[in-house]
């Protein structure tokens, strides 16, 4: 990007912005002591988990050249590499040049140009801060923001067990805990939820629900969760539109509640003002895995989205929050397994739905095939996945009749 003279000195007048940063260096005795490396691992950190950028060291504020020293210079090449292997998690790689430009005043300086990549993992400085560039300044990242870095680089923080701050043990229905782990569980019972990662301790040492504990266990998730819940809807015809409102309902409480809800909200109107000719407008079954597909696996870190239901006199569709994860792509859904909420899908697996007295989730990785076959061969037209933005969105088609 900078390959030339003339390209530096536009960009040093332009300033700073989302891909050049200035820093001038100051030595001490033992070498570098400004920018210290914390500070300059968080430069390098923000631009990895942005789109990569360029730092110029010997370049003040305004975009001055003030240099770096030339009989300096191998130092401060040794100290950049230093701190890119030594002070971001995972190490950096980043290429460090000299540049000759001229300074008023000055022999013998030139400027150490930083150039960083885009990171293929979410980087943190030595300190455990992520940062990701915006503009001409470096932001720490609020932990849902963190969240989908993670979901989009393919490292290993999972959103769903990090804790709820804002809750407590107390939030936890203790009658859907007992049912899931037993009345007399051998141990007890905190140390029980902090195992199974229902709960962790806090920096002071309070118990708080994990956001799959709280989803799994919680009477009222969406009370701390505010979008864990299924907005239904109801059309009388094939359009989103207020004219053709049939009913529109909120499905809230526990996962296991919402899916069971879900089901029973498709069976109720599904046939509505359809003759009686033995089979149902949906394969039942393929509505069931596509909600819990769409429950266990949306992005609970995106605030302002729920699962959306919307059953219209042609075909269902389902609105699910989140980006496919893990670079996975719409072609190799029915080929390979993903898991975002890991923690609540473990939960799921070994929760039964009252309408069936079988678990919600089996973990071999069929759910979405068996949503494209047998959603085709019950309708005659297969399913249909299609990504908009963060949101997933699945077509299931009505019977023709």
């Amino acid at each position: 990007m900078f390959d030339t003279p003339d390209q530096i000195l536009r960009q040093l007048r332009a300033g700073e912005d989302s891909r050049a940063e200035f820093k001038e260096i100051r030595f001490g005795e033992r070498g570098v002591i400004s920018p210290n490396t914390e500070d300059f691992a968080a430069e390098m950190v923000s631009f990895a988990n942005a789109e990569g950028g360029t730092i110029f060291l010997g370049v003040d504020d305004d975009g001055d050249i003030v240099g770096v020293p030339r009989e300096k210079s191998q130092l401060v090449e040794q100290w950049v590499l230093n701190v890119a292997t030594q002070n971001c998690d995972p190490p950096l790689r980043p290429q460090v040049r000299r540049e000759a430009l001229p300074v008023p005043g000055e022999n013998g300086m030139s400027i150490i140009i930083v150039t960083v990549p885009r990171g293929l993992f979410a980087h943190c400085t030595s300190g455990g801060r992520y940062y990701a560039r915006l503009g001409s300044t470096k932001r720490r990242l609020a932990p849902p923001e963190l969240a989908r870095l993670f979901q989009e680089r393919g490292r290993g923080y999972v959103f769903d067990e990090q804790q709820v701050f804002s809750g407590a043990v107390e939030d936890l229905d203790w009658n859907r805990l007992e049912a899931f782990f037993g009345r007399s569980p051998r141990i007890p019972w905190l140390d029980l939820l902090r195992n199974t990662r229902v709960t962790t301790r806090d920096e002071s040492g309070v118990d708080r629900p994990t956001v799959a504990g709280l989803l799994a266990f919680s009477s009222d998730p969406a009370r701390l969760l505010p979008s864990a819940y299924i907005e239904a809807a109801c059309y009388g015809g094939t359009r989103l539109s207020s004219d053709d409102l049939v009913h529109a309902e909120r499905l809230a409480g526990p996962v296991s509640d919402q899916v069971d809800a879900g089901i029973a909200f498709v069976m109720h109107f599904m046939n509505a003002g359809r003759p009686a000719e033995g089979k149902d407008v949906y394969d039942i079954d393929v509505v069931d895995e596509a909600i819990v597909n769409a429950v266990a696996h949306r992005d609970y870190s995106v605030s302002g989205s729920k699962i959306r239901l919307f059953l219209y006199a042609d075909r269902l569709e389902l609105y699910s929050p989140g980006k496919l994860p893990n670079g996975l792509t719409i072609e190799e859904m029915p080929y390979r397994t993903f898991t975002r909420n890991q923690l609540l899908v473990s939960f799921l697996s070994k929760m039964r739905s009252k309408r069936t007295g079988q678990v919600f989730l089996e973990s071999r990785g069929e759910g979405v095939r068996k949503i494209l076959d047998d959603g085709e061969a019950h309708a005659g037209r297969r399913p249909e996945y299609e990504l908009f933005g963060n949101e997933l969105r699945l077509t299931i088609w009505a019977l023709r009749r």
